[in-house]
């Protein structure tokens, strides 16, 4: 598997964050889960804002925010609802040096990589999360095999 640097990696994945907003906003059930408060608003696109970082740095984030001193390989930070109606879901932070490492050892390429861990943040950002009940679990992983079209197991199935 061919390897590539940080500046590579990040500017496919904020090309890959792109198509991944269209996908996302395209299907109803996930466009509703930022607007269903107020049908009357007009929808404008999902705004999602996309960092790279180095495995110390993630690590501290991870310290701060989740209470795990070890890098983790994708964090997202949902915003109050205010913004939210406005279509800025938050922000999501890649761990460089995690992507490589798990594409190389799943022998993925690290764009395959890249997508599932897109993926699963904006769909955090969304509202779910696997961590909370097993049918929780099940319906992320759900939409995570819906959008990246998998027949295999996808980041939630790996855990």
């Amino acid at each position: 598997m061919a390897t590539a640097t940080m500046k590579e990696v990040e500017e496919f994945a904020h090309r890959s964050l792109k198509k991944w907003i269209k996908i996302a906003y395209s299907e109803p059930q996930l466009r509703a889960r930022v607007w269903r408060r107020d049908a009357k608003k007009q929808a404008v696109p999902f705004h999602v804002d996309l960092t790279l970082c180095t495995a110390p740095k993630m690590t501290e984030l991870n310290q701060i925010f989740r209470g795990i001193k070890k890098p983790t390989d994708v964090l997202s930070f949902p915003v109050v609802e205010f913004f939210q109606l406005q279509g800025y879901l938050g922000d999501l932070v890649i761990c460089y040096p995690v992507l490589i490492k798990q594409a190389t050892e799943l022998k993925l390429s690290w764009k395959k990589e890249a997508d599932t861990l897109i993926v699963h943040g904006l769909l955090h950002l969304l509202g779910f999360d696997h961590e909370t009940t097993p049918a929780d679990a099940k319906l992320m992983a759900k939409w995570e095999k819906k959008l990246l079209g998998l027949k295999t197991k996808g980041l939630i199935s790996r855990a």
